[in-house]
């Protein structure tokens, strides 16, 4: 039964700790990463697995696509037309 709750807590603790890391998503990080991509197109899968220096989640996903919307005039890019795919492809202006 120890392993279990211990498993448990550890469980909540890292959902936690993603939420915060979630919640206080950093503008400044965000820019100097799309950034990188200069010309090159990208996605906000990409951009959030770079974000978080690993598989990012679909909420992760989800959260930075929303950020990008928000705050394309200030990071300096535009989603470019759909191709059909679904997710939004991205590039600097």
């Amino acid at each position: 039964m120890g392993s279990v709750a211990t498993g448990l807590i550890a469980m909540t603790e890292r959902d936690t700790a993603m939420s915060t890391t979630i919640a206080q998503l950093d503008l400044d990080k965000l820019r100097h990463i799309v950034q990188k991509f200069d010309a090159s197109s990208f996605t906000a899968a990409g951009i959030a697995s770079e974000y978080s220096q690993g598989a990012a989640s679909d909420e992760e996903i989800a959260l930075i696509e929303e950020q990008l919307q928000r705050h394309a005039p200030v990071l300096g890019i535009h989603a470019l037309p759909a191709q059909g795919s679904g997710a939004t492809v991205w590039r600097t202006v």
